[in-house]
Parts: C-alpha cells; sequence; structure tokens
C-alpha cells in the first residue's frame, strides 16, 4: 500500500506529465502562467480528491485541437460517467452520436500526455470530449464539466441503479450484436455491469461472446476473468469463442503445413483448452473441432479423441478440416494399444416423467418450439437461446408464416419475452432465405413496446432489411413502411443521421411495388436531416445527398458540412491512404467504397466479404492503413482471420449493417489515421 505521501507524490509527477510537452493549456503547472485559472479548479479538485470524476483540459501544441479527458472515479463507474457528461455537457457542447452515447476514448501509447493518463487511470474508463473551435465553445465546455464536478462532489454518495431489467437488458444485448451494432452492444454490456445482479463469470461470457463477434481472438485470452468462466462451465457459444482464439493462433503453422509448430503453439496458448474437450463438437464450427482434436491427440486423450473423430465422421466433415490435423489424430488411433477395442456407445438417456410445463419445452428442436419456449418465460427456452441451439435447425423460412401468427397472438407479457429471440432469428436468418413476415411481426413487436434505445434502432434497420428483401406485396410493403416511419420524430436526428440513411438506403437497394410509399417514407426520415443540416458531418451530408437524388426527394442541401464538419482537415485533402471494407451485404460495400472515392479522392478502398480467410484477404489486410468492418452476421474465421493479419492500429466498428454506418465508421477511421501520421 501506498503511503499518502508516496500518493501525493505520483498524483504530482502524473499531473506534471500531464502539462507536459504535448499539452499548452498550462505549462508545466507554472505558477506564473498569465491563463492558469482556467484550469486551476479542475487541478483543485484531482488534488483534493473529490467525490466525482476527474476532468483535465488539453491544447495541442502541434494543431488547432482541444479536449477534455474526463476519467471515471472507480473501475465500474464507466455508464454512470458518461451519464453525467451528458447531463451537463450532452448535445449542446459536445458532438456525440445519441443511437450509441458518448463512449470511452481509446488513448494512444504513443502520445506522451495520453500514455500519462493510461498510467494513472489504470481500468478506469477515459473519455475524450471535443467542441467547436471557438474560444466560446471551448469555455462553455469547460464551465458544464466544472458545474459537474462541483455538484457531484457535493452529492451524498449513492449506489447507481439501472431501472431495466436484466432480462431486458440481456435482449438488447443479443440483438445489438447480432445486428451488427458494436457500440451500443458495449453500453449495453455497462449497464449489465452496473445493475448488479449478473454474475462475473456470466459477464465474463458475455464479454468474450462480443469480443469472438469482433474478430479479438487476443483480447479473449487476455482477458482476467477468464479461467473463472471456464470453470463455470460457460454455454457452447463461449466455449467456441474460446477455442476460436487458440485457433488464431495456430492459423499460420497450420497453413504452412507445420504440425510441430502448430502444437509449440498450442501448448503455449492452450493452457484452458483441455477443461473445453468436454464440448459437443457436433455443434462447434471447423476452427473449434481442429482446436479439439490437436489437444486430445496432445495430451494422448483417447477417449476424448474417439468422440471428436467419430462426431467428425458422423457430420461428413473431414473434408473440412486440416489434412495434416486429421491425418495425425487417425495415426495416433492405428498407433494406440487400445485403437482396435471396441467402442463404447453411449445410451440414450431415458426421459423423466415430470410437471406439464416440464414435458412441453423437453424438447426444443425447431423454430415454432423455440419460439413457444422463448416466450413461455421457460428456462429451457432461455438455454436454448445461450446454446445456439438453433443453428442445427431448418431456417426460419421454412416456418415463416407460422413464426408471425404465433408472434402477432401473444399478450403483453408474452410478447416481452419473445423479443428475447430476436437476435437468435437475425443470425438465422443472415444474408440468405428471408424469414420476411417473422421479421415484420417483431418489427410490430418492436413498436408497440417502444423499442428505440441503444442498439433498437440498428435491431430495426436489420429487420426491415429482411422483411424488404422478402419481396412483400405493395400493401405489405406500404404497411410495413408506415411503421417504420410512424415513431420518426423519437429517434431522427442528426446525432443519429447515420442509422436514418441505413433505413433510407435499404429502400434504394430493394425492389419497391409502391413508389409513393417508399417516396413518403424517405421524405419523413431524410426531412429532419435536411432541417439540420448544419449539424451533420461531411459523411451523412453527402450520403444524404446521394440518397435525395437517387430516390427523387428533392431537398436543397447546402454544398459544404457546417460548423461542425469544418473543426478538421476536409475529407477531399486526406492523403493517400488504404481502407479494408468487410461486410457480407455486397451491395453495402459497393456504395460505401463509391461514396469514399467521391469524398477523398486520395484514398484506396478495398473491399471484402469472405467467409473464411484467404491469401488475397490477407494481403489486403496487411497493406491497409485501416480497417473497417461490420460485424451483422460476420463470420469469426474472416474477421478473427483479419484482425490477426492486420499491420494497422486502426480497426474501426460499423455500428450498424446499412452503407451510411460503414461510411460513417470509415471516416472517422480515416480521420484518426490522419491526424496521428
Amino acid at each position: 500500500m501506498q503511503t499518502q505521501n508516496q500518493q501525493r507524490e505520483a498524483l504530482e509527477g502524473f499531473l506534471h506529465r500531464f502539462f507536459g510537452p504535448g499539452n499548452g493549456v498550462w505549462p508545466g503547472l507554472d505558477p506564473d502562467y498569465r491563463y492558469k485559472d482556467r484550469t486551476l479548479p479542475f487541478v483543485e479538485a484531482i488534488r483534493r480528491d473529490d467525490d466525482a470524476p476527474v476532468v483535465l483540459p488539453r491544447v495541442y501544441t502541434d494543431r488547432d485541437r482541444f479536449v477534455v479527458y474526463v476519467i471515471a472515479r472507480e473501475p465500474g463507474e464507466r455508464a454512470k460517467t458518461a451519464e453525467l457528461i451528458r447531463a451537463f455537457a450532452g448535445p449542446t457542447y459536445i458532438a456525440y452520436d445519441e443511437q450509441v452515447g458518448i463512449q470511452p476514448a481509446w488513448l494512444d501509447p504513443d502520445d506522451p500526455i495520453e500514455q500519462a493518463i493510461r498510467d494513472f487511470a489504470g481500468d478506469r474508463t477515459t473519455f475524450r470530449l471535443e467542441t467547436g473551435r471557438t474560444l466560446e465553445h471551448r469555455r462553455n465546455l469547460a464551465g458544464a464539466l466544472e458545474l459537474m464536478q462541483r455538484t457531484e462532489a457535493r452529492r451524498p454518495p449513492r449506489m447507481w441503479r439501472v431501472a431495466k431489467p436484466i432480462g431486458r437488458l440481456l435482449a438488447e444485448f443479443d440483438a445489438s450484436l447480432s445486428a451488427g451494432a458494436e457500440a451500443a452492444s458495449s453500453v449495453v454490456l455497462d449497464h449489465l455491469a452496473a445493475a448488479g445482479g449478473v454474475t462475473a463469470a456470466n459477464l465474463a461470457s458475455l464479454r468474450i461472446k462480443r469480443l469472438d463477434r469482433l474478430g479479438r481472438s487476443e483480447a479473449i485470452l487476455q482477458l482476467p476473468e477468464l479461467p473463472d468462466a471456464i470453470r463455470q462451465d460457460p454455454p457452447l457459444p463461449v466455449k467456441e469463442a474460446i477455442l476460436n482464439a487458440v485457433y488464431a493462433a495456430l492459423e499460420e503453422p497450420l497453413a504452412e503445413g507445420d504440425l510441430s509448430a502448430a502444437r509449440a503453439r498450442l501448448e503455449e496458448r492452450g493452457r484452458f483448452v483441455p477443461a473445453l474437450l468436454d464440448a459437443d463438437a457436433r455443434k462447434l464450427g471447423t476452427q473449434a473441432v481442429t482446436v479439439l482434436l490437436m489437444a486430445a491427440t496432445v495430451l494422448e486423450d483417447l477417449p476424448a479423441l474417439r468422440r471428436l473423430v467419430e462426431a467428425v465422421q458422423n457430420g461428413a466433415r473431414i473434408g473440412e478440416l486440416p489434412s495434416l490435423i486429421w491425418e495425425d489424430a487417425q495415426r495416433f488411433l492405428a498407433e494406440s494399444d487400445d485403437a482396435a477395442a471396441p467402442r463404447v456407445v453411449a445410451e440414450p438417456v431415458p426421459q423423466i416423467a415430470g410437471s406439464d410445463a416440464l414435458e412441453a419445452f423437453a424438447t426444443i428442436d425447431s423454430w415454432p418450439t423455440f419460439l413457444a419456449a422463448v416466450a413461455a418465460g421457460s428456462s429451457e427456452g432461455q438455454s436454448a437461446v445461450e446454446e445456439r441451439s438453433w443453428t442445427a435447425w431448418s431456417p426460419p423460412a421454412a416456418h415463416d408464416a407460422a413464426l408471425a401468427g404465433f408472434l402477432d397472438g401473444l399478450e403483453n407479457q408474452a410478447a416481452e419475452e419473445a423479443w428475447r429471440a430476436v437476435g437468435a432469428f437475425i443470425d438465422a436468418v443472415g444474408y440468405v432465405a428471408p424469414a420476411g413476415l417473422t421479421a415484420h411481426a417483431f418489427i410490430r413487436n418492436a413498436v408497440a413496446f417502444d423499442r428505440f434505445g441503444p442498439g433498437d434502432l440498428a435491431v430495426l434497420q436489420a429487420l426491415a432489411e429482411i422483411a424488404l428483401r422478402a419481396g412483400p406485396s405493395a400493401e405489405t410493403y406500404a404497411e410495413l413502411l408506415d411503421e417504420i416511419g410512424a415513431y420518426r420524430s423519437r429517434w431522427v436526428s442528426p446525432e443519429r443521421a447515420s442509422i436514418a440513411l441505413d433505413f433510407v438506403d435499404r429502400l434504394f437497394l430493394v425492389a419497391c411495388p409502391d413508389a409513393e410509399a417508399r417516396s413518403k417514407l424517405a421524405y419523413d426520415l431524410l426531412e429532419p436531416l435536411w432541417r439540420h443540416q448544419n449539424r451533420l458531418n461531411e459523411a451523412d451530408l453527402a450520403f444524404a445527398k446521394r440518397l435525395s437524388r437517387e430516390l427523387g426527394v428533392d431537398f436543397p442541401w447546402q454544398d459544404r458540412a457546417g460548423s461542425d464538419g469544418e473543426r478538421e482537415l476536409s475529407l477531399s485533402d486526406l492523403p493517400p491512404m488504404r481502407v479494408l471494407l468487410y461486410s457480407l451485404d455486397e451491395a453495402v460495400l459497393v456504395r460505401c467504397a463509391e461514396e469514399i472515392k467521391q469524398l477523398a479522392p486520395a484514398v484506396d478502398a478495398a473491399m471484402a466479404s469472405d467467409h473464411v480467410g484467404s491469401a488475397q484477404l490477407r494481403q489486403k489486410a496487411r497493406s491497409a492503413d485501416l480497417v473497417v468492418i461490420a460485424t451483422r452476421c460476420a463470420k469469426h474465421a474472416a474477421t478473427g482471420f483479419i484482425t490477426q493479419h492486420t499491420r494497422t492500429k486502426y480497426i474501426h466498428y460499423a455500428d450498424g449493417s446499412g452503407s451510411a454506418s460503414m461510411l460513417r465508421a470509415a471516416v472517422n477511421g480515416l480521420r484518426s489515421v490522419a491526424a496521428n501520421r
């Protein structure tokens, strides 16, 4: 433990680093500095150790840029701190996307000021806030945050509570992941952590699922809580995510046919794999099965190896596996003394008589039984959601009319429970056979229950994409568009421009059986953006103008973005860069790449929609200065491959699955790369 003197010395050391070279707001804490009074209240607050977030301003010495860093008081107060910033500074003094909320900053270790914050804050969350370029803008933001500090310091200690029940937050988290709402899923995860009632092991499982969706294998293996999560016997998808993360370390030597190097990597990175050998290989992907086969062979675990080999053979999956792994397993079995012993066939587990409720959901083997179990709030239905049991069934499209009729006939409580299955539905449909009627029924559910929060709009956009891709009749098409636009006043705003533009973009990409209905919704969603076009950034303004031309909805758009868009270098002046765009929706990739070429002619945009890694994808990843990934229905084999082989630290995720969401992520990423060159 540090003494009080040591703590004070450490604090003063941090303050001198923070106000050192690279920060011109109060150079070296010089007591004779002319403008020190503007910054002194924030320094005094941190020295007093007030019960409030730390607030520290910065003026960059190499460019015209002013930011304020806000550091949470405690490691678990990310959501609370973001809410305080929103309440005191909000959209009046800072710009942020209301759809996803105020997000923490990634701190650059090569920046001496931000590295000082990293050392000081540890595992506490840090936000980087920006405002306009004028002195008045800066004073207003500083004043609002000073008021926030004073108010919070005087407030008696209290517990932070989240009003939403845990079940609804879990449903939002799953749905956000499935819809590709990366930032929103992070926000919901913070709320779950703040709400209590979720064990540390379960929170770890949720983090693992999210990191797996993002393809961040290394982050999974480095999670401090990973051992505890494994000891709790997590759901199968979490086990698969961990095995996928281990596979990422083996992928290169396996591709080169170097079995001994692959084994060495497994022994180095796979210390948790032995605890996962009992996972049901029939429901695992190729990467996870490969790791298990290797581990069983290395450990000489004959029962596990035979079980895995049998699962592969019965599933006719031999051709999916790396040949050297399969051949090595077969060789070991042949050389084993027990190789010729008769195999033990497990006896079927007898059915246990029980209550009617238990018998009703004892077998969940299709989408109709799955939705019925989830809507009833049964533990079997919840387990099916967590275990992703639906991956082995016929797709929802095979039961489309029946599922839609079931959802529309539910009473309020059952309809609320049924929403827990929406993420699984989006994942199961993907970008293939759409179940349009069921998607439309889920949209009615969302509207009825006022689901317009973080992540909900990305879910609605994904559902609308599925419903429209199914080719509805003119009547159904008009009804669907009317439902989407009915509550637009609650969510269409400049801060949420990209999600509104995603909806309009989808109208252009699908067949139109009712031109009047399409024009009406396009007008209704674009008109609020046109009225506040001076608050749109350069990318959103350009895409709004493009959609207006394409759909014949004429608005007198201004030529350039307003003051917010003029803060930084114009996109047309960006230096040559390479960006890799990844999405399973090829139409979105094409439109995003076209718009990047118009906005930033010097930027070379490469596209990828691969389901697995390849030599071509490796080359694209390695040569990219920026990688932008849309995670809706993304394949881990591809996203993990990209993040493993990229040489840039700039990996941005679209917060949605449409063209505008991807374009916004790309533009933000390009600006980050250019600003730090």
